[in-house]
């Protein structure tokens, strides 16, 4: 595991806004051994301030202050300017989450988006900031909360976790800033909170896990587990693509999207025209899909989520053909074609497209779509941009949904390399759903 990868998005959601950090106002950490709340007497008024917990860490300030100047400057935050000051940790009357642990003092506009909190008249930043910095610089961040982890466990096929127990330690630590203590396998009904997925990730801790952390939020009685737009990532980094869910889908998936079928048994299926990988789905899955869809076995719903920009004409020709007509076997036998096509070494154009749909749903229905395209084209987009926000960033990514038995799961990406999930993979988790 890099951990440079690994607080990197931490540090690139930050620098952009997205999400702000808590204040550090509930459960306080005890302190460390030494003088209280006396900041140095050679600290400017207004300055950068690091704070090393050992010599190493100390021998390291001018490399992870200026890392975080040079990072800060590139998206036009300049405090290239601003004194730095050094200071131990014993000099601040409470311990931080991450050592080394970047600071300030005084009004320094261009951090104020990553406070967190404030301690002995210190602003506190981001500890993601600090964790990523110090990866940066060569260093291994010290982390000071401590929690224990529980692994919950689910049924699903292809769900279980690949990375050996040091690893997962490892891992969920970094991703989560916390000492991991201990480890250990649970069934889903034994730690008494609500849970949408499985397998899930569940720390249990003394403190305040979510305070100033955006990625990790609280489930209650002590328990904490990842924000749900960012878990997908972090069974990703464990080695689980596929996981069960415990409630239905959006429904604003199936609302959206392009449905082939009609059965209580769903699939979602988040497309884009130029993804190698939703290409060789369909190409090698397609015909099964279309027979279990006719059969009355499956419900087929074509979502798109747009990866590659240049597709969005292509998608918005054939979502509009399909409302037109309301036929999903045609939209299916447009995209099943465009993706041959792809697979077959042609970089599809917007001239594929409508020679395709003009093919399957007429030319009349293509000329009804010309001067409606460009808004297809923007509400695409935007659903795309919120598929995303949801935690959806990956092609192709298949939903599955019984409302019968009322199970699910998830298969971010391919299972095989070659077919991205054979009939008998296929056939495994369509089992599995139905049981």
């Amino acid at each position: 595991m890099n951990r440079k990868l690994v607080y990197g998005l931490t540090f690139a959601v930050l620098i952009f806004g997205i999400i702000l950090g808590v204040l550090l106002v509930y459960k306080k950490p005890p302190a460390l051994p030494g003088t209280p709340g006396t900041p140095p007497e050679n600290c400017p008024a207004t300055a950068l301030v690091y704070v090393y917990l050992n010599d190493q860490q100390k021998s390291a300030a001018d490399t992870v202050t200026s890392n975080l100047k040079l990072a800060l400057q590139q998206y036009g935050l300049n405090i290239l300017n601003v004194p730095v000051c050094s200071i131990p940790a014993t000099s601040l009357s409470q311990k931080l989450r991450v050592y080394p642990a970047l600071l300030f003092k005084g009004n320094i506009s261009a951090l104020s988006l990553f406070v967190v909190g404030e301690i002995d008249g210190y602003k506190v930043l981001n500890p993601g900031v600090s964790a990523y910095m110090a990866s940066q610089a060569g260093l291994e961040p010290v982390l000071t909360y401590t929690a224990e982890l529980y692994i919950v466990k689910g049924t699903a096929p292809f769900s279980d976790i690949r990375e050996n127990e040091s690893n997962i330690k490892y891992i969920v630590g970094q991703l989560s800033l916390s000492n991991i203590t201990s480890i250990q396998q649970v069934s889903v009904n034994s730690l008494g909170i609500n849970l949408t997925r499985l397998p899930a990730i569940v720390l249990k801790s003394n403190y305040n896990l979510s305070s100033g952390y955006q990625y990790v939020v609280s489930l209650g009685k002590n328990y904490y587990t990842f924000r749900e737009d960012v878990v997908g990532q972090v069974l990703q980094y464990l080695g689980v693509q596929t996981y069960e869910i415990l409630a239905p889908p959006n429904p604003d998936l199936l609302r959206k999207g392009v449905k082939m079928g009609d059965s209580d048994n769903l699939l979602f299926i988040l497309e884009d025209y130029h993804c190698p990988y939703c290409a060789m789905l369909i190409n090698s899955t397609g015909n099964m899909l279309y027979n279990y869809a006719k059969t009355g076995k499956l419900q087929v719903v074509f979502v798109d989520l747009i990866i590659h920009s240049e597709v969005v004409p292509m998608h918005a020709i054939a979502k509009c053909a399909y409302n037109q007509s309301k036929d999903g076997y045609a939209y299916f036998n447009v995209s099943q074609e465009l993706y041959h096509l792809y697979i077959s070494g042609t970089t599809t154009t917007m001239a594929d497209a409508n020679k395709t749909v003009a093919k399957y749903f007429g030319k009349n229905i293509l000329d009804k779509c010309a001067p409606l395209l460009n808004s297809y084209q923007s509400d695409i987009q935007a659903f795309s941009r919120n598929l995303m926000q949801q935690g959806f960033t990956g092609t192709p990514t298949l939903i599955f949904w019984s409302n019968k038995t009322h199970k699910g799961l998830i298969v971010e990406g391919c299972l095989d390399i070659k077919l991205c999930i054979t009939e008998q993979q296929f056939s495994q988790i369509f089992s599995w759903l139905q049981g």
